[in-house]
Parts: C-alpha cells; structure tokens; sequence
C-alpha cells in the first residue's frame, strides 16, 4: 500500500527571504517588510479590518493577546495569512475556537496571552511558515529583536511595516513601569527606530539565536507608551513562561501543538505514524556539536 510523504517544514526560517548568511544576519533597511520576511505574521481581522497581529506557531494554531480576543468567536472574525499587503487578496482562515488564558486581567494585563484554533489548517509554503517558540529565557541570549505590524485599522498602513527592538532588564523595566505584570518583558526601540514605531498589539517580537539561521518567538506584544515619547518602552508577554500553558491548552482540544510547528494530528489518516523531536532537543543537538569541537580544539592546543 502506497503512503503519502508529508513535508514537515522547519519553524522559523524564511524560505523566500534572503538567508542569514548572505545578509551578514542582519535584515535589509527600512521602513516596510519584503514579501516573506515574516512568513509567521498574521492578521486578525473583525469586518475586514486589521485589529491586532498574531503568528503561526503550527498549521492549526495562532498565539495572540488575550485582550485581542473575547471569550466567544465573532461571526466576523478572520485570520489572514501569507502576505505583507492587506490591500491584496489573501488567504483567510475562520477561527473554530478562542482560547484566553484563565487568569487573563484586563486592568493588570496579567497572563495577557491566547491561542486561535484555525477550522482548517494552514497549507504552509514559501510566504506562510510557523514561528519557532523559545527554548530558553535569558533576555541576553537573544539577537536581533523585530517586531513587525500593519497597526491600527485607523491609522495604520495596508503594507506590513517593521522596527527593530531591543529586550531590557526586568530590573531597569521597573525603575519606569513600577506595576510591570509577573511574566511581562521589556523591550524599547533601537536608537534610529523613531521613525518606525507601527507595530501589532498581540504580534510577535521575533529574535535570532547564534548563526542558526531561525527566528524565536521570545515575547507577544501587549501594550506600550506613546512611540513619540522618551524613553519608551513596549510590554510583552514572555513567550517562553507559557510554553506548558501552550502545551497543555491545545492537547485539550484533541489538536495537540508540536514544537515541530505542525499538527501531526491533522495528517494522521494520511501518512505513516512517526516521532517528531521537539525544536528544544534539535536546537540543543546543534548547539552541542560546534561546543564539543571547540572543547577539542582548545583541548589539541594545550597538549
């Protein structure tokens, strides 16, 4: 009996968009995103128009801000897919379920995260590509920070326009913003960015690890002062202190996320049953390996 061979794409890369090392990991300058910069950046829209941002973690799954949401699914709700132009046609995708996080405060903006279940999966390609989720917390280790967002539906722009980020210490987000949430981060705009401060509530900020060539969903964007002002600085919600939440959620609902970014679930009655290794063990494979040969290296040099 034949089998259908099914494609897992990778999370985090940009198949159509220049690779690290031909840019020298650094993204072109500019006000807007090229086309498949952010492959993983979503629309949520209500009657058509842009209300928040949200990024593809799996082929039936988008993390977003809770206070994007409500509790039930609007008739008009839809989540638009696979481009930078809201002015051009689109693939749309209807919500079959919301999630908010139970303990979810709007005053507070505690636990201000959600996840939309899609009623059919995305059909992933060179322009719609899953977002890998952070395997580790440690603001430091992460490099060049984006956000990205076609901002309000008032006054925002039909093209898809980025802004580069920078995390800060919790410690010195405090000294500013006393009443900061428990698993919020902190993130202000990179000197030269003023210019530039469109960016999605509920999108993600994106982050490079090392020269692997992926991008991170370290935080979602919630909310933040006014561009103009300064210092300013936009609150997040750490990705990487939901990770069990986002786990846990999803497998609820029979549709269980894989960090591999695809529901395996949805292909089951097509191809054979297999084991997919998580991002966080892969990741850890390749980063052990240039580890060890470095060891050696310094090891060969002493004797």
């Amino acid at each position: 009996m034949a089998t259908c061979l099914i494609l897992y794409p990778e999370c985090g890369l940009q198949p159509s968009y220049e690779s690290f090392l031909e840019t020298g990991k650094k993204r072109t300058a500019g006000r807007y995103a090229k086309a498949g910069e952010f492959p993983w950046h979503v629309s949520i829209q209500s009657h058509g128009e842009h209300i928040c941002g949200g990024a593809i973690i799996s082929a039936l799954w988008i993390l977003t801000a809770a206070h994007c949401v409500a509790e039930e699914v609007p008739p008009d709700l839809t989540v638009v897919v696979g481009g930078t132009d809201l002015s051009h046609p689109l693939e749309e995708h209807k919500p079959e379920n919301l999630i908010i996080h139970k303990n979810f405060d709007r005053m507070s903006m505690e636990n201000d995260i959600a996840l939309i279940l899609l009623g059919s999966p995305i059909e992933f390609s060179s322009e719609k590509v899953p977002v890998c989720l952070p395997f580790i917390h440690d603001i430091d280790t992460w490099q060049q920070c984006w956000v990205a967002g076609w901002g309000s539906a008032s006054g925002g722009s039909h093209v898809l326009q980025k802004v580069r980020m920078k995390l800060i210490s919790r410690e010195q987000c405090l000294k500013q913003i006393p009443e900061l949430a428990e698993n919020a981060l902190c993130a202000k705009l990179e000197k030269g960015e003023r210019e530039a401060c469109e960016m999605d509530s509920g999108g993600p900020l994106v982050c490079s690890y090392w020269k692997t060539m992926k991008w991170f969903q370290v935080a979602i964007v919630s909310w933040g002062e006014d561009c103009a002002e300064e210092p300013n600085h936009e609150i997040l919600v750490s990705v990487y202190n939901y990770r069990d939440w986002i786990e846990t959620e999803t497998a609820k609902r029979g549709k269980p996320f894989f960090t591999e970014g695809i529901d395996i679930s949805a292909h089951a009655r097509m191809a054979p049953s297999r084991v997919v290794p998580s991002r966080a063990e892969t990741q850890l494979v390749f980063l052990e390996y240039p580890l060890l040969l470095f060891i050696s290296l310094i090891a060969f040099r002493v004797l």
